[in-house]
């Protein structure tokens, strides 16, 4: 998924036939690898997996699924779902202006 912004949740719905491990991780960790990075979110999955997170990072991000200890291939469904959050309203007490303050056209009495 390339571009995703900070705060896009992100769903994801996996069935397999089989034993899978599923990772979801950043370009950024890919490239260039952090002693202490962990991926965004890591599972093992036997039949069905379903999972929300919401992103902290703008990056690119990649849904890995790994099948090495496996010795059958295995049937994979995924569904990925990206929803960009809206902006949050502005906090209590932010003061607008009002109105007529805020115009700019001239009143009729000043005509």
């Amino acid at each position: 998924m390339r571009s995703l912004a900070a705060g896009t949740v992100v769903a994801v719905r996996i069935v397999t036939s089989g034993r899978l491990l599923v990772a979801l991780v950043g370009m950024k960790q890919l490239k260039e690898p952090k002693p202490d990075s962990k991926p965004v979110f890591r599972a093992a999955v036997q039949d069905k997996l379903s999972f929300r997170v919401t992103i902290s990072e703008t990056d690119d991000y990649l849904l890995v699924l790994n099948n090495r200890a496996g010795r059958q291939t295995l049937s994979v469904e995924a569904e990925i779902r990206a929803l960009r959050r809206r902006p949050k309203p502005p906090a209590p007490g932010y003061d607008s202006p009002r109105p007529e303050k805020a115009s700019l056209s001239p009143s009729a009495s000043a005509l």
